[in-house]
């Protein structure tokens, strides 16, 4: 017998599937990031394209926006990329050496234990996306795409985990840095490696992040090359995986020199490697990219308009942890203890200007 199910009941029962409360039966994004973990367990190693393709087309009939559902599905995507559940490989050759492109890969299930003792959780495996004993799942706590086990009085949790099997990630590992730099020499080193290059010749559908558009509307930043001329971030599709990232000269409009990013031997995504250069760019012309500092319960509200790079972001999950966005791109929540120290952070490393509302 066939029979019509309302698209809640169905939410519910995927959230509940996925260890989840079925209520409120929302595609929230605790609820986007779990299935996703899900599906990359047996769809990975694979382009981000399919990842996200698989995940909207699963949920045709279930939201009333496609279009909206999958942007928020991408930016989860690159969420779970920034923490560590999932690794992206570039340069990956699909088809013997000609078709090359950026891969998404599960990362192997691992931990790493926080000064309380308590652990963030990372990784996923083909059968499940937490793999532990059943009453050590009933502990794991989903905090939008952050998943943690708090620790039990006088437990060695670390000691736990890995008796389990999971592998141990060290924090300062994970939470990396990279070296520090002023804007002026970060973008006259990659300035340098530009002038190196040879000419590029034509890059069809190429996209510019423009510096001089609004600073508080990222995806607005985004244009066709036009009559620009200087030197700017840009994008450029593939055949295969997520878009490339590079740093081009332009004239008039026309690419003149094109930088790959990450650079080679880089630990950083292109991406991060991207970001940082139109955060140097924009505070050098005098109009620094901002966050917003807020009073919050306990500490203080950053909010972001435009993405940050994913060690800046885990340093910031870790140090506290991620709210829902209000008004912004991405907001965490900071003990008042750590408040000073992760403004310097932002603005010796990221060069971004606080403004206070």
């Amino acid at each position: 017998m066939i029979e019509i199910v309302a698209a809640d009941v169905v939410t519910g029962v995927a959230r509940t599937s996925l260890g989840l409360p079925s209520t409120p039966a929302a595609l929230d994004e605790s609820y986007i990031a779990s299935a996703l973990r899900r599906l990359a367990g047996f769809l990975c190693p694979g382009s981000p394209r399919t990842l996200l393709r698989a995940m909207v087309d699963s949920h045709r009939g279930l939201v009333d926006d496609v279009d909206a559902f999958a942007e928020r599905v991408e930016e989860v995507i690159e969420t779970l990329v920034a923490i560590g559940d999932l690794l992206e490989l570039g340069d990956v050759a699909l088809e013997g050496e000609k078709v090359r492109s950026t891969w998404l890969v599960a990362a192997p299930p691992a931990f790493v234990v926080r000064e309380s003792g308590n652990a963030f959780l990372l990784g996923l495996s083909a059968d499940e996306q937490t793999p532990l004993p059943t009453e050590m799942r009933s502990r794991v706590a989903v905090d939008r795409g952050i998943r943690s086990i708090e620790r039990h009085e006088g437990e060695d949790l670390g000691a736990v985990l890995r008796e389990l099997g999971l592998r141990e990630l060290s924090c300062a590992g994970w939470l990396r840095t990279p070296r520090p730099v002023d804007a002026a020499k970060l973008l006259a080193g990659y300035g340098m490696k530009l002038a190196a290059c040879s000419r590029s010749g034509e890059l069809p559908d190429l996209l510019v992040l423009d510096g001089s558009r609004n600073t508080r509307s990222y995806r607005r930043r985004w244009t066709s090359p036009g009559s620009l001329t200087g030197c700017f971030v840009v994008r450029r599709p593939q055949m295969f995986g997520s878009d490339l990232w590079g740093y081009a000269e332009l004239r008039d409009g026309v690419a003149q020199k094109l930088l790959d990013l990450p650079l080679h031997g880089e630990r950083w995504r292109g991406c991060d490697a991207a970001w940082r250069i139109q955060m140097a760019i924009d505070a050098l012309a005098g109009r620094p990219q901002e966050y917003r500092l807020g009073d919050a319960y306990g500490g203080s509200r950053f909010d972001f308009f435009s993405p940050i790079p994913s060690w800046a972001r885990r340093h910031l999950a870790v140090i506290g942890r991620e709210a829902e966005p209000a008004g912004c791109l991405m907001s965490f929540l900071v003990p008042t203890s750590e408040v000073a120290a992760q403004g310097k952070l932002l603005n010796e490393q990221l060069y971004l200007s606080q403004v206070v509302e």
